[in-house]
């Protein structure tokens, strides 16, 4: 009687035991492919990719605080003059102070650069996993991690090649994730984490309200009840992310004077309410169509897909909390969740409205061009975040379906996501370094033309915006426009091809050639 009524559990602990093992397996062969496909990107990115301007650009800044110059640019986009606190540098310094250490101590400027942006991406990585697992255990931290690499930024006129260029956005995402981890535990450092990501790029300055509001609505009970109670620590959070850029501010303020701190604060405020560009009118629908094909896949597919996945994981998030609502240990028991219903709120509000107000400012703006550069640091941090929260949530809605067709509609529109995302990154990988532009032009190739054009001993050379930027910067000179008549026109010029009409060629290499200033 013993043996036949335990024979069946025993053959159920059995499958249980494989299915758990199963499932083991799985996570562990997908964390192995995320890890080798970021790999994949990250090495080139490092290694062989070209040293594009925006990139040589900044490191203007950390390579002229060797120099004893101060906290300095090119001013290549600038009049072409040594421009103190540039305001067209817009990647801060809380990424260019470290580079300037490195390149300090010996190391090569561009693999200082992108060694301090590999640790920025890395630690965007970081955060999301802890942060998906938090709320909704390994499987939501396997998502949030993946969901950055399906995201193709290499699109010119101004790319993010790979997301370890020297440039912003990807850590200052890193910062926002950070600051989403510690909303709900310590306000305080949530703002540090912020005022840090402002200070890696001031577009982070957009998370603000979000984060705010998220700080604001913490908590149980009724709205103005919660609002009340925390403003303290809206206000501790305020003062913690005002610190990087008041020390910012205080360091222009003692090398710029008053009265060029006043003209270069002028200088920043047009900058940011005009994006620093001009002569663009870009409409809505052209923005959302450059998001749209910027997944590697094909923009109708992406539009589907976006649709079915924000539409069914919109319900999915509606029912779970619900759920959760009624019953609060319902997440902690949906499998791998580390967190309580409050802090689920509150990250899944601050990730909501922080993209939302990104991507609203850029769609909006008709004076910014159609780069996705500009929303980046919401979709890198936010968009893996709000997926991470759809493992928990579509557990608890698939548990609470009691109809079948039900949840053929969640595994159905999960499934799609996942194939779906997975096709991207695969595409991702695969067209690394295809955007560069000269195509085909890699780091090692402008080295070797850097190499030859330094052997000259320009200590300034003018060049047109583009890729002769960055032979300028690799070659060790100061680097001007030959826009900037006044000031270049006695300098040597760089030009990519065909040399140009009276043009004395002192030296050919590669692609590049150097003339002679005409007299």
């Amino acid at each position: 009687m013993t043996t036949s009524v335990g024979a069946p559990s025993g053959e159920a602990h059995a499958r249980s035991d494989a299915r758990r093992v199963l499932v083991d397996v799985a996570w562990w062969v997908l964390a192995v492919a995320v890890v080798a496909a970021n790999l994949a990107v990250i090495i080139p990115g490092i290694a062989t990719v070209r040293l594009w301007e925006d990139e040589a650009f900044n490191l203007s800044v950390p390579l002229n605080l060797v120099r004893g110059l101060g906290y300095t640019s090119d001013g290549t986009l600038s009049g072409s003059e040594l421009a103190p606190f540039d305001i067209r540098i817009s990647t801060g310094p809380v990424m260019l102070l470290p580079i300037a250490g490195l390149i300090g101590i010996g190391v090569d400027p561009v693999f200082a650069g992108r060694a301090i942006a590999t640790v920025g991406y890395v630690g965007l990585l970081v955060a999301l996993a802890l942060v998906g697992r938090r709320l909704g255990g390994r499987w939501a931290a396997l998502v949030a991690v993946a969901v950055p690499l399906a995201f193709e930024t290499a699109a010119m006129p101004s790319p993010i090649q790979t997301p370890v260029d020297v440039l912003g956005e990807v850590t200052a995402a890193a910062f926002l994730v950070a600051a989403l981890l510690f909303l709900h535990r310590r306000p305080w450092l949530a703002g540090l984490m912020l005022g840090l990501a402002i200070q890696v790029k001031f577009i982070a300055l957009l998370a603000v309200p979000a984060l705010t509001i998220a700080v604001l609505l913490d908590g149980a009970g009724p709205i103005l009840r919660r609002a009340r109670g925390n403003i303290v620590n809206v206000v501790w959070a305020a003062l913690a992310a005002a610190v990087p850029t008041l020390l910012f501010e205080a360091a222009k303020l003692v090398s710029l004077g008053t009265a060029g701190y006043v003209q270069n604060l002028r200088d920043f405020t047009w900058f940011l309410r005009s994006g620093g560009q001009r002569g663009y009118a870009v409409s809505p629908l052209d923005k959302l169509g450059t998001l749209l094909g910027s997944w590697n896949l094909p923009a109708v597919v992406v539009g589907v897909v976006a649709v079915l996945v924000v539409a069914g994981g919109a319900v999915v998030l509606v029912v779970a909390l619900r759920r959760i609502a009624r019953d609060p240990e319902k997440l902690a028991t949906s499998g791998g969740s580390r967190t309580d219903a409050a802090e689920f709120r509150a990250v899944l509000l601050a990730a909501a409205l922080g993209l939302a107000t990104y991507l609203a400012w850029w769609l909006v703006s008709r004076h910014t061009p159609a780069w996705v550069r500009h929303p980046a640091p919401a979709v890198f941090a936010f968009v893996p975040v709000l997926v991470a929260a759809l493992v928990p949530a579509a557990r608890i809605a698939w548990s609470s379906a009691a109809a079948r067709w039900r949840r053929a509609c969640i595994g159905g529109v999960a499934a799609i996501g996942v194939i779906a995302l997975a096709w991207s990154i695969a595409g991702r990988v695969g067209a690394v370094g295809d955007h560069v532009f000269p195509p085909g032009e890699t780091l090692s190739a402008q080295r070797e033309a850097a190499r030859d054009i330094a052997e000259l001993g320009y200590d300034r050379l003018a060049v047109l915006w583009g890729p002769a930027v960055s032979i300028g910067v690799l070659a060790g000179a100061h680097v001007g426009l030959t826009d900037a008549v006044e000031v270049t026109a006695d300098d040597p010029r760089i030009w990519r091809g065909e040399a140009p009409p009276r043009c004395e060629v002192e030296l050919e290499s590669g692609q590049y050639l150097v003339c002679i200033a005409a007299r």
